[in-house]
């Protein structure tokens, strides 16, 4: 990975650290698929403007879109885009930003299982050792929360768990699509494609004008900085380096999330959970260091 890659794809990281603060402080003015809706809505614009800066240097691919691409494009836009945000929104709203932040590195180990179901990669004895220690890490954080609910909800980390699962699926969709098409494209039809069931969702909530207001700050920088640049940077660096190399970086992200969400929230994090983040992370280093 070149420095200029590297660098593009650990700033996308860290913009995906800070992304579970932004959505607890966007939470106290919008239902959660209220929330999910707005940030992409407003993201949409902004993301083809980042789009079009980017076409500047480097001209966009274009290839047919086949059935088969079209099948991979929605499962990345409803299965891997919104199903994760609305997951993660949804239970974030009941539990905590650092939950969402330990339990980040979940999405590598789902990574690994999906690889092994539907590309017939195989598990091996250390992937399968990185899918356990994955789950038991996330047990661990549902039980502190079970256990001390003054510091989260367990079904609400469920919830998490099961988002952060949930973005396998787009970075599994995107590589098989980025071989044939422009990431730029791709950002734009994914965001674009969530809309309609997103917009069916939010329309099931009540919206209080004057609290959704207070919260357009944060909704703002989930637009702006997660769903336009961090979903183009994130497009850029996976089109230009291997999965496994994009994985190394999740690390950065719950650093970035429990500190933040520590200096922002106020938000705390008690001791099993702090180990099962530490298990969860410790598959991934084993499925990062296995050969080949």
């Amino acid at each position: 990975m070149s420095p200029r890659v590297l660098a593009i794809a650990l700033l996308a990281q860290l913009l995906g650290g800070l992304t579970p603060i932004w959505t607890k402080l966007a939470l106290a003015g919008l239902g959660p698929w209220s929330l999910v809706f707005a940030r992409q809505a407003i993201g949409l614009p902004l993301l083809l403007a980042v789009v079009r800066a980017g076409r500047r240097a480097a001209p966009a691919r274009s290839a047919p879109w086949s059935p088969r691409d079209l099948l991979l494009l929605l499962a990345l836009s409803w299965g891997g885009f919104a199903l994760p945000q609305v997951l993660l929104a949804a239970g974030i709203a009941r539990s905590t930003a650092v939950a969402s932040a330990l339990l980040t590195p979940l999405e590598p180990i789902g990574i690994v299982a999906g690889s092994a179901l539907f590309f017939s990669e195989g598990l091996s004895r250390a992937r399968l050792a990185a899918v356990a220690l994955g789950t038991l890490g996330a047990s661990l954080i549902v039980l502190q929360d079970g256990l001390r609910p003054d510091l989260g909800d367990p079904i609400g980390d469920l919830m998490i768990a099961a988002g952060h699962l949930a973005w396998a699926i787009y970075t599994l969709a995107a590589k098989a699509l980025l071989a044939r098409h422009d990431e730029g494209r791709l950002s734009l039809l994914g965001v674009a494609l969530s809309l309609p069931p997103l917009a069916a969702l939010a329309a099931s909530e009540t919206l209080d004008p004057e609290r959704a207001l207070q919260a357009l700050l944060a909704v703002l920088a989930l637009a702006g900085l997660s769903t336009a640049l961090g979903t183009w940077l994130w497009n850029w660096a996976l089109h230009r380096s291997g999965a496994g190399a994009m994985g190394v970086l999740i690390f950065a992200q719950p650093l970035v999330g429990v500190v933040g969400a520590r200096v922002g929230l106020g938000e705390g994090m008690g001791a099993l959970a702090l180990l099962g983040s530490l298990a969860i992370l410790a598959g991934v280093w084993l499925e990062l260091r296995r050969p080949g």
